[in-house]
C-alpha cells in the first residue's frame, strides 16, 4: 500500500481576500462584434432595412442562395489574438489581486483589442471576391469596406456578473 501525504501553506497578505472579493463584485465577460440595435444605412439595394448585426452575420455565415460567399473575419481575428489576449490577462492577475486594477478594466482593454484586431482584419484579410456587378455598383474592389459603416460599427459590450 503507498500512502502519499501532502500539505499546503500560504502566506497571504491579504491579496487573496481582495482578488476574490473583486472577482466577486464583477465576474462577467467581453462581448465584441456588432449590436442589433445599429442600423445599417443602405444605398437601396435591400428590400427591408438591417441591422449591422443582420449584416455581420451574412458575411460571417455567407448566403449561398444569393451568391453571397462566407467572409468570416471574426473568428481568425480572434484566433490570431489569443496569445496577446491570454498574455494581458496573466499580466493583469497582480494588479487585480492588489486591487490595483478591477475586473472591468481588463474586460475594457480586452474589448477594445478584439475591436480593433476585427476592424484590422476587414481591410488586411484575403476574402472571397465580389461579384463584378458588385465592383461595379460600389466602384471598390474591396469585400466588406464599402461606407465604412461595417467596419466603425464593430464594437464591444462589458457584462457584468
Amino acid at each position: 500500500m503507498v500512502s502519499i501525504n501532502s500539505s499546503v501553506n500560504i502566506d497571504d497578505d491579504g491579496s487573496l481576500d481582495r482578488f476574490i472579493k473583486n472577482a466577486e463584485k464583477m465576474g462577467g465577460h467581453v462581448e465584441v462584434g456588432w449590436l442589433a440595435s445599429q442600423t445599417h444605412i443602405g444605398r437601396g439595394g435591400g428590400k427591408r432595412s438591417i441591422t449591422m448585426a443582420d449584416l455581420a452575420a451574412i458575411h460571417y455565415h455567407g448566403v449561398p442562395s444569393k451568391n453571397i460567399p462566407k467572409r468570416d473575419v471574426v473568428t481568425p481575428a480572434l484566433e490570431q489574438n489569443q496569445e496577446k489576449y491570454f498574455g494581458f490577462i496573466e499580466r493583469s492577475i497582480p494588479a487585480l489581486m492588489d486591487g490595483s486594477m478591477d475586473l472591468r478594466t481588463m474586460w475594457e482593454y480586452l474589448g477594445m483589442e478584439g475591436m480593433a484586431d476585427i476592424q484590422k482584419q476587414m481591410v488586411t484579410a484575403r476574402l472571397a471576391p465580389l461579384h463584378p456587378r458588385t465592383i461595379r455598383r460600389k466602384g471598390s474592389s474591396r469585400p466588406l469596406i464599402d461606407s465604412g459603416q461595417l467596419r466603425q460599427g464593430v464594437t464591444y459590450i462589458v457584462s457584468e456578473g
